[in-house]
């Protein structure tokens, strides 16, 4: 079903894992955000969310009955901040107005993920607009089985008429002058990206998987994972991480890079397994990026990164976006601005900070997405971190992140511009040129 691709972040939720030191580890005490920050099923209910840092690790129920409260519950742990929190932010998003800022994955398209309803995307895309947002890159398909070349197809060229019914809103890339152009013009970029390869075919027919993605090329493809975790005919994913069988990439998956190259398509190992990282990054001819990942290091779970993976891509002048999941982030399954920037500032300090970018991964019709994982516990079970409580940060926690890596690590004014979006326009001009 198509509301899997809404789940693209909610494995982070895993809980079983190690901190490790860092200086300024101060924490802060929060409250409730007494406003309530309404989330919304499709059916038009509503659901209301709190800023909360004591999860009680509730059973994940399995009775349908104990769906609704068990969501509600989800929903009020998931903000990470108070509003009144966010206000100390105002200064430093008056400071960097004018930066470029650039998303580097953005859950979904206007009807898709199933659910997805236009106004939740337009609510969505308001509020990367209002965070200073100039570009997202957003997901259109993580692969199911369903979504067959001529069913992604499909939904390209109808969200591509989305876009094209509102061009005061929307500039769609397809190369970088299309990002500046948008910029100019104060409109919002949009790009499409893949969280999989399984959208070019599920056999191995070399031929016409490149014959898929020449087309989805012309349609707007500019950035595209392996894999949505799983091991496929292109490669293997995060599950590989922890299975002790890791075989990397196939000579399919080589194949295709080589043609990702030629094309102008960015490759993106998010979500892959850390030997498919570093054998892409020796395939590879031009920089490649993590779209949105995590350390292994704070967190090690099979959906996040290792050191030796990060080196490797940053080594092709590559990226490493980080996301502001909770699960992802640290044991706690927390996702304050500290323990985003404490991601950060340890990339920065591994491989520099022109390697460093963001790519949130939030989930805006989050009630939705957890309805369905807890209606299919064989396809998300939870002993992989599936429905529990975390931290989900919006992409507007972003300036929080700035202000933590300036006062806390002392970042510069143009090591900011480089996260905000410069490093990942860099990257992005190299690939489409």
């Amino acid at each position: 079903m198509r509301a899997r691709l809404v789940i693209a972040i909610l494995a982070a939720w895993m809980l079983a894992s190690c901190d490790s030191p860092d200086s300024g580890d101060a924490q802060t005490t929060m409250s409730p955000d007494q406003s309530g920050d309404p989330t919304a099923y499709s059916d038009g209910s509503r659901v209301t969310a709190t800023s909360k840092t004591d999860f009680e690790m509730r059973p994940r129920p399995t009775d349908e009955n104990d769906f609704p409260e068990y969501i509600q519950y989800l929903v009020d742990v998931a903000e990470p901040r108070t509003a009144d929190e966010r206000t100390a932010d105002v200064d430093v998003k008056r400071k960097f107005r004018g930066a470029l800022v650039m998303d580097a994955l953005f859950v979904g398209g206007p009807g898709f993920p199933a659910g997805f309803s236009d106004e939740q995307y337009e609510e969505a895309v308001q509020h990367s607009i209002d965070s200073q947002y100039d570009f997202i890159s957003a997901t259109i398909t993580n692969g199911p089985p369903e979504d067959t070349p001529d069913v992604v197809k499909e939904r390209m060229a109808r969200v591509n008429e989305y876009w094209k019914q509102q061009p005061e809103r929307y500039v769609q890339v397809f190369d970088v002058d299309d990002i500046r152009k948008a910029v100019r013009q104060g409109k919002l970029a949009v790009m499409h990206n893949f969280q999989s390869m399984m959208p070019l075919g599920a056999d191995p027919e070399l031929e016409k998987t490149l014959a898929n993605l020449r087309t989805y090329h012309e349609l707007g493809l500019r950035q595209m994972n392996f894999t949505y975790n799983i091991d496929t005919i292109y490669a293997d994913g995060g599950v590989s991480n922890d299975d002790g069988i890791d075989q990397g990439v196939t000579d399919l998956g080589e194949a295709v890079i080589k043609e990702m190259n030629r094309l102008g398509i960015v490759v993106d190992c998010s979500h892959s397994s850390n030997k498919t990282c570093t054998e892409a990054a020796a395939i590879t001819r031009k920089p490649m990026m993590m779209s949105h990942s995590n350390l292994m290091t704070y967190q090690p779970i099979g959906r996040n990164v290792s050191d030796e993976a990060i080196k490797a891509v940053a080594a092709t002048g590559g990226v490493i976006c980080v996301n502001f999941i909770g699960g992802f982030l640290n044991p706690n399954g927390l996702a304050r601005p500290y323990d985003i920037a404490k991601h950060v500032q340890y990339i920065r300090k591994l491989v520099g900070p022109e390697a460093t970018c963001v790519g949130p991964d939030y989930v805006y019709n989050y009630a939705d997405a957890l309805l369905w994982i807890l209606r299919n516990p064989k396809d998300f079970p939870v002993e992989m971190g599936y429905a529990t409580p975390s931290h989900m940060g919006k992409p507007g926690e972003i300036w929080g992140v700035v202000r933590e890596l300036q006062d806390r690590y002392g970042w510069t004014d143009d090591e900011i511009r480089g996260f905000l979006g410069e490093n990942l326009l860099r990257l992005y001009q190299a690939n489409w040129e």
